[in-house]
């Protein structure tokens, strides 16, 4: 593994953010979050730090930036707090295009609050007309 994983809550960054106290509906568009999270993994369940990159609508993980080619998907998907295996900062995102659940731990309350909201809004972008449906994190 590389040597940069020890600086985890330092690789976490949210890009095009608004400056203004009240979004209107320009500023909410979807936004670009990257860095390392634990993801818990489907057939051992064990916890493995993978690198995530949430770009407009898609959200990618894998084992390094340059690898990051897995997809979550997220169209109709339900993203939730989560105390799976007594983990803290913990989500889950339960797809409804594939019916799997994915588990997810960030390194702090912030942290998961931005993810959760980052995926929450790129969710909702990605919904339109009949289909639309408010940003709520439960």
């Amino acid at each position: 593994m590389a040597s940069s994983e020890g600086s985890d809550s330092r690789t976490n960054s949210l890009t095009n953010r608004s400056s203004s106290s009240a979004p209107t509906d320009d500023d909410i568009r979807p936004q670009e979050l990257k860095g390392w999270l634990m993801k818990r993994t489907k057939i051992s369940r064990k916890w493995k730090k993978q690198w995530f990159l949430l770009k407009s609508t898609i959200l990618l993980y894998g084992n390094s930036p340059e690898d990051a080619c897995k997809q979550i998907p997220l169209t109709n998907s339900e993203i939730s707090e989560s105390m799976v295996d007594k983990k803290l900062h913990a989500f889950s995102i339960k797809s409804k295009e594939n019916g799997r659940t994915f588990y997810i731990q960030a390194d702090s309350d912030t942290s998961q609050n931005e993810w959760m909201q980052a995926i929450c809004f790129a969710k909702a972008a990605g919904q339109t007309g009949e289909n639309s449906a408010a940003c709520v994190v439960q």
